[in-house]
This record gives structure tokens, sequence and C-alpha cells, in this order.
């Protein structure tokens, strides 16, 4: 059929789909409207159920589809086992690689990862020799397919390849999916790669979804080798202010030395009440009674957040002279900083005024209470 022949082809359909709309309008404009109105309800539910059936027929298809797979599948699987235990069990003598068919391989390295998950040591190496030859195709399809499908890819790089395999991985911080950035950067941040920091800090502050809690204990995870650049990135005050809390977080946990005196030009500052709270964590967990001074005048903020760590902070650095200050938080408007005062006056052992507060009229009495009850049940 010749291109021309073609197009006239597409334009006799095209007229007898005109002629044919043309006729239906004329046939619904003759007709009363009741009568119209009701033959138009009834298409309309001879399309929709033509269009359920459409729909049911294809959720049947997909059932099928996915048995069938899941079946053959199996099947591999059942294959498979059976060589891999004798691998794992040879103890150094040679046997037959595993015979995977191009169209499994995927399928096959998926396999050898659930495996990898429940093994350490030689057994481990085992399965990753068994991997090699496949890793290849993982690697490249790192660049196609939904983002969780990737993420996954990635991971099982990490496992099977890693770091044979590290460049892809690098690569992948690039990418636009935060779940596929956010799973490359939890890969390199390896203990033994402490270099690695200069890669995830520039794509840190993209986690926007991600749990402080996670990123802080993901940097922390990294060694104290890193420390000097979480401390440049809590000290700048141009940086994202999550990254500078989740680096304060992380220095905190790391327990290092030097982060309390950063803290303390950071809480001059004031920028961000988050921010402070979590340098006022570090005084609280680090600090020292020269940082006393700084502490009894936040206790007086006006932000809530800030009141509480920082009663919570000269409850650790404090003396027991500083019980009258904190005595004062029991009138704050919020009963959290009231607690908070309470309990740092019973870990400056102030048990007397603690007493005396108990025995009071005051309208948080029972706070004073809860404390010494907790302190004595220690």
């Amino acid at each position: 059929m010749t291109s021309e022949n073609f197009l006239q082809y597409l334009e006799d359909i095209w007229g007898w789909v005109q002629n044919r709309g043309e006729q239906l309008f004329s046939h619904f404009e003759k007709l009363p409207r009741l009568e119209m109105a009701l033959q138009v309800l009834i298409l309309t539910i001879v399309f929709l159920l033509i269009l359920t059936l459409i729909i049911a027929m294809g959720v049947v298809l997909l059932r099928i589809k996915n048995n069938v797979i899941a079946k053959r599948y199996s099947r591999l699987e059942q294959s498979w086992e059976g060589q891999i235990m004798d691998f794992l069990s040879a103890d150094g003598v040679e046997l037959t690689p595993v015979e995977v068919r191009k169209a499994d391989r995927l399928f096959f390295v998926q396999y050898l990862y659930r495996f990898a998950s429940r093994l350490r040591g030689h057994e481990l190496q085992i399965i990753k020799d068994l991997a090699r030859p496949h890793l290849p195709m993982v690697a490249r399809k790192l660049q196609s397919g939904y983002p969780e499908l990737r993420a996954r890819n990635i991971n099982i790089l990490a496992t099977l390849g890693f770091p044979e395999f590290i460049d892809p991985i690098i690569e992948a911080l690039n990418e636009d999916a935060p779940i596929v950035k956010m799973a490359a950067a939890r890969i390199l941040a390896d203990r033994n790669y402490p270099e690695h920091i200069g890669l995830i800090m520039p794509v840190l502050s993209s986690f926007d979804e991600w749990s402080m809690n996670f990123l802080a204990s993901m940097l922390a995870g990294m060694g104290p080798e890193i420390a000097y650049r979480l401390r440049e990135e809590l000290q700048n005050p141009e940086g994202s202010v999550r990254v500078r809390i989740a680096s304060a977080e992380a220095l905190r946990r790391m327990g290092d030395l030097a982060a309390p005196d950063i803290a303390v030009q950071v809480l001059e500052f004031g920028q961000d009440p988050e921010l402070s709270a979590s340098c006022l964590k570090i005084l609280r967990d680090m600090g020292t009674p020269r940082h006393r001074p700084l502490l009894l005048g936040l206790v007086a903020s006006p932000v809530e957040v800030i009141r509480i760590h920082a009663m919570s902070a000269l409850g650790s650095v404090g003396s027991i002279k500083d019980s009258n200050t904190l005595r004062q938080g029991l009138d704050d408007p919020s009963a959290w900083v009231a607690l908070q005062a309470v309990r740092s006056m019973g870990q400056l052992n102030a048990i007397e005024l603690l007493e005396d507060i108990a025995r009071s009229d005051h309208p948080r009495v029972a706070i004073a209470r809860q404390v010494l009850a907790e302190r004595n049940h220690l």
C-alpha cells in the first residue's frame, strides 16, 4: 500500500465517522426531549457496562500473568537454591557456575540479594562472587525505571558490589528523585570512607522529607573523622538550617569535645529556635560550668523550646546556687518548661527546695511531687 492509498484510506474512515456522527445527532434532534434523555441515559449505561467489562478483563489477565510469573520464579528459586547451598558448603571444592538465562539475570541477582542479607564473612563473599558477572547490568538499570526500583538496585549494588561499583552510586546523588538520592547517600555514608562526606553534604539539604534523627544517625555513623566538616557546617550562617541541625545532632552523638564552643557561637546569634535547641542539647551533654552564664540568659528566652532546653542544660552544667533561677521556671506559662525546671532542680540535688514546693499550695505542686517520686525510685 502506497502512502497516497493509506492517506485516502484514512480520509474514507474519517468521512464515515463524520457521517455516522451527523446521523446520530440528527436522530437525537428529532426526538422529544424526554425520550432523548432516556436514550442518552441508556447509551451511558451501556458505555459504562462495556468499560467495566474491559477493566474486569484487564484485571483478570493481569492476575493470570502475575500468577504465571510467580510460578516461574518459584521454579527458578527451587532450581537455584540447591546449587547455591552447594557453593556455600563446598569448602574450597570447585563447582560449576550457576547457569542463568539472560532474561532471568535480574531476578537471580535479586534472589542472591535476599540471601546476602542473612550472611556474613566467607559465605557472603561467595554470594558476591556469584552475583559479580551480573552486576554491570544492575548498574545500567540505575538510570531507568521508577524511583523505588532504582533505589532498590542501589541497595543491591551496595550489598553485592561495594566498593567496586561505587561510581554509579556516586552518580545517583545527582538524581532528581529523593528516594534514589537518599539511598545513594546512605550507602556512601560508610565509616570506612570518611572522604565521602564531601559528596554527601552538598545534597543533604534536599532531604526535607526524611527524619532528622535518621540524617543525624547517618552522619554520626561515618565516625569522628568527619567531625571537622560537621563543625564547619554548623558554624556556617549561610547554610541550610536542616543541615546545620543534622550536623549538630551528629556531633552530639559522636561526643565531639569541640562542639560545645561551636554551639555557643551559634547560640549567640540565635537565628533559628530548632537550631538553638540542638545546640543547647550539645551543652547539656558536653557543656562545662563556663557555659553557665549563657544558659542563665536563655532560661528567660521568649521562645518556649529554647527555655526548655536551656533549663535542661543548666541542670547538667549548673550548680546548686542556680536552683532559685530554675524555681522561677515553675511559674512559666508552659507546663513543659515547668516540668523541665523541676527536673533540673532534681539534677542539681536541690532536694530541700523541691520538698518545700511539694508541701506548698503552688498550682504545679504535682510536678515537684512527681520528680521527687522519680528520684526515690532510682
